[in-house]
């Protein structure tokens, strides 16, 4: 089974922190949600195949804007669930990225 983990680049996790509605519940700095990231990552390849996910956070703020949804962690991860997929489906198949 493969569990996909959303990976934001230290840019990527500025613009998060900009348009988070649960922006309390992030990490103030990028080297701390990093850490956090690769213990995630270590715990969950214990049991799966993990891929990442590199979270392009102004398309994926506006897919949320799109369809009137707020940029939570539980709307996050359905995103990067949903979008990781397609993604590695598209590598699995030699298929050109969107």
């Amino acid at each position: 089974m493969v569990f996909i983990i959303a990976f934001y680049d230290a840019e990527e996790y500025k613009l998060l922190l900009k348009y988070a509605d649960d922006r309390k519940k992030l990490n103030d700095k990028w080297e701390d949600w990093l850490i956090n990231f690769i213990q995630a990552k270590n715990n969950f390849q214990k049991d799966f195949t993990v891929e990442d996910f590199h979270v392009d956070v102004q398309k994926m703020q506006d897919y949320f804007k799109s369809k009137k949804m707020k940029n939570t962690m539980s709307n996050r991860a359905e995103y990067t669930r949903m979008e990781g997929m397609n993604a590695y489906n598209r590598k699995l198949n030699n298929l050109p990225e969107d």
